[in-house]
């Protein structure tokens, strides 16, 4: 892997939020307000996740687990 578990991490939490504003856009009107959601905006954020989900899937060269803490100096 190599990216560091902390990339890692901050990627996934990327991922997260940007779902989260996805389903917000996706359930911000009722079916009674006869408005609808915004669903180009919806889709390039679903591209962003899957791309981001693509970068982990694809980060694959050897089997090392790194961390920030092995490359910070005292």
């Amino acid at each position: 892997m190599q990216a560091t578990i902390e990339a890692l991490i901050s990627k996934l939490n990327l991922m997260h939020d940007l779902a989260i504003d996805m389903h917000r856009e996706r359930c911000r009107y009722s079916e009674i307000s006869h408005q609808e959601y915004d669903h180009d905006y919806c889709v390039r954020i679903l591209d962003d996740i899957q791309a981001h989900a693509g970068d982990i899937y694809n980060d694959r060269q050897g089997d090392e687990i790194k961390t920030e803490m092995e490359y910070k100096k005292l």
